[in-house]
């Protein structure tokens, strides 16, 4: 048994220390600043968006006003994470952003607007379904006007 662990312990260890730099190779792939911000925070959108979407399809909507208000935050902080010019190859921000700016800044206020209704609906308990839905119509057409398809 002693000798198994002399053995797995080690492993262990440079497992994990593999995982930590990887972790740490994979952040450090955006660079500093706007372009890798602007990212963790559509990651931290798109997490909340998940636990919403998680809630309307158990129908258990618990969850939904907690992320949403989340959602609403962060949507407030969008617009400054996109000074012109912060593109980056590894960005999935369409130049569209920059050449039609009033169109992108339209969008990111109606995903706070539409999250806060969001919230509102799950404090009251009445209309979730369909604030979610019209949320997620936000995201989506913003998605296909400024956004790079992920590749597959």
């Amino acid at each position: 048994m002693r000798k198994k662990l002399t053995v797995v312990v080690p492993v262990l260890a440079l497992l994990a220390t593999v995982a930590l730099a990887s972790a740490r190779e994979a952040k450090e792939e955006l660079p500093a600043g706007p372009v890798r911000d602007r990212h963790e925070l559509m990651k931290g959108i798109g997490d909340n968006a998940k636990i919403i979407g998680d809630a309307m399809k158990s129908g258990d909507f618990g969850p939904v006003g907690g992320a949403a208000e989340k959602i609403q935050a962060s949507a407030a902080k969008i617009l400054p994470l996109f000074p012109e010019g912060s593109t980056d190859p590894k960005s999935r921000a369409k130049p569209e952003i920059w050449t039609h700016w009033s169109k992108f800044e339209t969008d990111a206020k109606d995903l706070e607007k539409t999250a806060a209704a969001l919230a509102a609906a799950a404090k009251s308990g009445g209309g979730v379904p369909t604030a979610a839905k019209t949320m997620f119509g936000s995201c989506k057409s913003c998605h296909d006007q400024f956004r790079v398809p992920e590749k597959d």
